[in-house]
């Protein structure tokens, strides 16, 4: 039931300003993280791995859902999740050519990268003022 001025209607509380500054982040993060990977394997006879990549990706995708969750003032966990799924088709779509959305890799790639940014928007809901 409402209460007064519909207060606590259903609404999505969703903060576009919060979402879109996540974002942001999470790509800036992504961007950092690649130079220094690249410039320390361009330096080096190291090579990065395939975990090492992902780690860094979950990362940088974590750091942009704390903010998001930071500057919202409700339900922190949404925002983390529509930000790292967000940023998690942007890479999709930069890295994958044909269709991305068939293979059972994509999906549990998916599902990881929701969990986290879930967990990334809880940290953040819990460090806002």
């Amino acid at each position: 039931m409402a209460k007064k001025n519909d207060t606590e209607g259903s609404r999505l509380y969703l903060d576009p300003v919060a979402l879109l500054q996540g974002f942001i982040l999470a790509q800036v993060l992504l961007l950092l993280l690649t130079i220094v990977l690249a410039t320390l394997v361009y330096f080096s006879s190291w090579q990065a791995s395939l975990g090492l990549l992902a780690a860094l990706a979950h990362l940088g995708v974590l750091g942009g859902s704390v903010v998001a969750g930071w500057r919202c003032h409700k339900r922190a966990w949404l925002h983390g999740v529509v930000v790292g799924v967000a940023a998690f088709l942007v890479l999709s779509w930069l890295g994958y050519g044909d269709s991305p959305f068939v293979t059972w890799a994509w999906w549990n790639a998916l599902l990881k990268m929701t969990m986290v940014a879930m967990l990334g928007g809880i940290f953040g809901g819990l460090f806002s003022t």
